[in-house]
């Protein structure tokens, strides 16, 4: 894998691991009565989503010239990242000018059960950067087991945002409320810029590449 398509999948796995209500969420799912067994749940069902949509991405996939720098290729590296831009500007457009609010399930983790934080951590993640990473592996020939391998790694580091409440249980459960304060204070402050940022640059990654790849 060249090492352009190698930061296209990171950055999108960093977008997807950066997502602030998701991060959020784990904060206080960890830190309700039963929290560690809801914030493993949640965890799961994470995983689960991502490594689902992943797969289904892959399996309905067209055959196709596998060649990283055919003009099919970048044509597609291009509509991809169009689509991810198209989506983040059409949300920016609703949210411009108003205060940004808490998602209404927000208020109902400190009572919801492990298996209802089972599905939310299946809800939450944002499936168009999933898709778009499946088809960027398939698009540079990746095939077998390092199809697998690939896979299971963006997973990995797509999952590190939800899952590093447990983290800091795991190194550091004597300061974890106070670390759990600090990160909640900080998500709440600067959600949308974290979140259309990461976006912004996994678009821009794609249309540069994909152009990149026609001009070459």
């Amino acid at each position: 894998m060249d090492p352009a398509s190698l930061a296209a999948l990171l950055l999108m796995a960093l977008a997807l691991a950066a997502q602030p209500w998701s991060v959020l969420a784990g904060i206080i799912l960890v830190t309700t009565r039963g929290g560690l067994a809801k914030e493993l749940a949640y965890v799961v069902g994470w995983v689960a989503a991502l490594s689902v949509v992943m797969a289904v991405t892959i399996a309905m996939a067209p055959d196709a010239p596998k060649a990283g720098g055919s003009t099919l290729t970048a044509g597609a590296e291009i509509v991809l990242g169009l689509a991810v831009g198209t989506l983040l500007l059409l949300r920016w457009r609703r949210t411009t000018g108003s205060a940004p609010e808490s998602p209404e399930w927000m208020g109902r983790l400190d009572s919801m059960p492990w298996i209802l934080a089972l599905a939310l951590g299946a809800f939450l993640p944002n499936y168009v950067v999933v898709v778009a990473a499946a088809t960027q592996m398939l698009q540079v020939g990746l095939s077998g087991g390092a199809l697998v391998a690939a896979g299971a790694v963006f997973v990995i580091v797509a999952s590190l945002g939800v899952a590093a409440p447990l983290g800091v249980l795991a190194v550091r459960r004597d300061r974890a409320p106070d670390v759990y304060a600090r990160w909640r204070d900080w998500i709440l402050g600067h959600n949308r810029e974290v979140s259309y940022g990461m976006g912004a640059v996994v678009a821009l990654v794609l249309v540069v590449k994909g152009l990149w790849g026609l001009a070459t």
